[in-house]
């Protein structure tokens, strides 16, 4: 069963106005793809796209790093671009819709992407398409979460994304023409005071749009009951992130 794209889309357009504010992984997790970005991508950059750019965390780093890049920002969301207006300009083209069926720019020298390809229904299908519009030499720069990533909602609440290892996207890059360069990944753990405080982190940035199910009073109860028997210490409750970022470049 795909993801239901016009609920992501839905939930990730409530969130917006939180996400600055909120989304520190995903924040931080920009600045280190930026990082690796800036240390391997060599080389001329002049046609550039960001797959999912949400409110510009890693736009803002790639648009100082490649200010003259004719540059496309993609979003499922066309109520992203209040929050992208500070990089509209002559050489700035928004694309809207899902990234998974719009029709890719080609001749790319960089295509970029942090925390959205894990809501892809087809990835092989996507680097595939990706490594087509991407001219030789050109650049995949982008970050996932990996199996680790929310564990505990998975348990609590029985529901959860499949998400690839870090092996595995690397071998879908090789097998679509790319060398890997650059991959890494770690766990990163908050602490909430509550189980319900986790939920309305993941409902604040966007992040819970894994299903449409209602949350009736007992379904609640039973989650807060198994969240705390198991995920939770003097410091409170755990949510586990666990990010992967790559790099690499089209043969």
């Amino acid at each position: 069963m795909g993801a239901d794209k016009e609920l992501i889309r839905k939930r990730f357009e409530a969130s917006f106005r939180s996400y600055d504010r909120l989304a520190s992984v995903q924040r931080d997790i920009c600045a280190e793809l930026a990082g690796l970005a800036a240390e391997y991508c060599n080389g001329s950059i002049a046609r550039a796209m960001e797959v999912g750019a949400g409110t510009g965390f890693l736009t803002s780093h790639l648009q100082a790093m490649f200010p003259y890049a004719e540059w496309y920002i993609n979003d499922i969301s066309d109520a992203a671009e209040k929050y992208l207006s500070a990089f509209t300009s002559d050489n700035v083209s928004f694309l809207w819709g899902d990234a998974e069926s719009i029709g890719l720019p080609e001749g790319m020298d960089m295509i970029a992407s942090a925390s959205t390809v894990q809501w892809f229904d087809d990835m092989p299908g996507f680097v595939a398409r990706v490594s087509l519009a991407t001219r030789r030499g050109g650049w995949l720069v982008l970050s996932s979460f990996g199996p680790e990533n929310f564990r505990e909602i998975r348990h609590a609440a029985g529901e959860g994304l499949d998400y690839y290892t870090a092996d595995r996207l690397a071998a879908l890059c090789g097998e679509a023409g790319y060398e890997v360069v650059a991959l890494s990944e770690y766990t990163r753990t908050l602490r909430f005071e509550t189980p319900l405080d986790v939920l309305r982190h993941i409902k604040a940035t966007g992040v819970n749009s894994v299903s449409n199910v209602r949350w009736g009073c007992r379904r609640l109860a039973e989650f807060e009951e198994r969240y705390m028997a198991a995920y939770s210490s003097d410091e409170g409750v755990a949510l586990t992130y666990h990010p992967i970022l790559l790099v690499a470049r089209k043969r």
